[in-house]
């Protein structure tokens, strides 16, 4: 993805859109002046594409402030520009008072690479620093079994939908009668219906157009050809999509990016009368249901717990018998960054109030991208064990109740991000990747042949119950799966209790790692147990 939104401030690039209005200096004797403050407000809006434009402008000059070099550093991560902000990353930590963060960044840059020997060099250097090994130990985690796992690959057979892809971002493709729905920031003006909107402007963050959803037909293996959706949905000015039907296709939810604005002084002096307008976006989702008469798409309508003012909430999907919709939200009360939550249709056919799906599905960090096929729940993770960026996971259950997440592993996970793997009734699944060699900054893949995943059997599922001692506070506790070598990261509130889905007859190891400390290890087994027994253990460190 060209970064799906760093959602958890502004939910994935895509997403987290900003209107700017500046006044334009003229050029003159200021001119280096101008340049760094048109560049710092571009910045601050996240408008990195025409931000790093103007900063690598700066950066060639003799005299270079050293925030200008940082903020075209996180341009380029922002924009998913590996090897340029990897390279500038790697002098910055050179320098004397180098922040943490850099280190954690520049080893985020290095895994996307897939360069996992100098990643896991970084990220050991980050969590020696006395920063704490919450934000790492997933990653150290993945720069080990990264390149086990390309070296033994699973036997899905990974191919691109050429007649989708395009030279610009391709993503979100969704089964339709005869066909697929997808997202597109290529403008396909053409293609759009009269009553479509399509916006002139270009979306800072990807210097692109705004995504549209775009209906191709299958055509006997020729290449497909795209066409507008719907006026009804793409109306709208900015992005639209991902959407997601229920089981007859006659009723819709969608994403959109709607305007919310705010004002931010910026001042040389206190007092100075506000010069910038700063206006951000968030995801909302909207429905839509088909006239029954006249086959047309009504007029869509909000979800009832869009909060644009606070919180994003969108990229839904439903469950098998359509009472349930999961959704990716950064709402307050997650497990942290954006996690996924569900509702639950009422007897009345309103919607129950969002409940978190819980940490044995959600990290500290991001889970986004939710899809549902049967009984699996699809959906990409930053926040446990993988190959770089997001990974696609997937897990068994409903609502609170999830089996342990499976990494789907190499091929359909990369070094690259990784999202919306959705499979349809047959087994035939499409997924989106930024990974190298695509035609664009997002691509469209497929499975050639219906999905078969290596994992061990599944049994009856133990539940371990720990309770944190008061004596850990903000530790790390890492509970390691050793037959699997996977494993979760949950940070050590004083009594708070953590819960998680275990298998029979496996070893597991808890490992507490103090910020700055040394880590203790406890190993137990579910050996023996009765199915479906419930584990109590206190976490504590001897």
């Amino acid at each position: 993805m060209d970064a799906f939104y760093n959602i958890a401030s502004i939910m994935r690039k895509y997403f987290s859109i900003v209107f700017l209005f500046f006044t334009v200096f003229s050029v003159n004797a200021q001119e280096q002046q101008s340049l760094d403050q048109q560049a710092d407000i571009l910045y601050n809006n996240y408008d990195y594409a025409r931000a790093a434009s103007i900063y690598e402008r700066l950066v060639k000059r003799k005299r270079v402030r050293d925030i200008t070099w940082v903020r075209l550093a996180d341009c380029y991560r922002q924009m998913n520009h590996y090897s340029q902000a990897a390279d500038i990353y790697a002098k910055l930590i050179a320098r004397p008072g180098a922040q943490p963060d850099w280190k954690l960044y520049y080893g985020d840059m290095l895994m996307s690479l897939g360069k996992y020997d100098e990643a896991k060099e970084a990220f050991q250097q980050y969590a020696n620093g006395g920063n704490g090994g919450g934000k790492v130990q997933h990653r150290l985690e993945g720069c080990d079994l990264a390149p086990a796992w390309i070296a033994q690959p699973t036997i899905a057979q990974i191919q691109p939908v050429n007649g989708l892809n395009s030279s610009s971002s391709d993503w979100a493709a969704t089964f339709y009668p005869g066909g697929i729905i997808f997202m597109t920031d290529t403008l396909l003006k053409k293609q759009l219906n009269p009553n479509s909107n399509y916006n002139k402007n270009r979306y800072g963050r990807t210097n692109n157009s705004y995504y549209k959803l775009y209906y191709a037909e299958h055509q006997d293996n020729k290449d497909l050809k795209a066409w507008d959706f719907s006026s009804t949905f793409n109306q709208y000015k900015y992005h639209v999509g991902p959407i997601v039907f229920n089981k007859d296709f006659n009723a819709a939810y969608f994403t959109l990016t709607n305007p919310v604005k705010s004002k931010h002084i910026a001042r040389e002096k206190e007092g100075e009368k506000p010069s910038i307008v700063y206006g951000y976006r968030r995801l909302e989702l909207y429905y839509t249901e088909k006239d029954s008469s006249s086959g047309i798409w009504k007029q869509p309508v909000p979800f009832p717990y869009n909060n644009p003012g606070a919180y994003s909430l969108g990229q839904a999907a439903f469950s098998g018998d359509g009472q349930t919709i999961y959704f990716t939200s950064d709402m307050p009360g997650g497990q942290g960054g954006t996690d996924i939550w569900y509702s639950t249709r009422q007897p009345d056919g309103t919607w129950s109030q969002p409940v978190n799906c819980g940490a044995t599905i959600n990290t500290p960090e991001d889970e986004a991208f939710p899809t549902i096929s049967g009984n699996n729940l699809y959906f990409s993770s930053k926040g446990w064990s993988g190959m770089g960026g997001y990974d696609i996971f997937r897990s068994t259950g409903f609502k609170t109740n999830w089996s342990s997440p499976e990494n789907l592993k190499y091929p359909t996970n990369s070094p690259a991000d990784d999202f919306y793997y959705n499979v349809n009734q047959n087994g035939f699944t499409y997924f989106a990747s930024n990974r190298a060699g695509g035609m664009g900054s997002d691509d469209i893949y497929a499975l050639a042949t219906p999905t078969v995943i290596e994992t061990i059997p599944r049994k009856p599922i133990i539940t371990l119950i720990g309770t944190v001692c008061p004596s850990i506070p903000g530790a790390c506790i890492y509970i390691y799966n050793k037959q699997r070598q996977v494993g979760w990261c949950f940070i050590g509130h004083p009594n708070r209790e953590i819960v998680l889905t275990l298998e029979p007859d496996t070893d597991y190891e808890i490992r507490v790692t103090m910020p700055g400390g040394p880590t203790h290890y406890t190993e137990f087994t579910t050996r023996g147990e009765e199915p479906n027994a419930i584990i109590r253990k206190a976490i504590c460190i001897e």
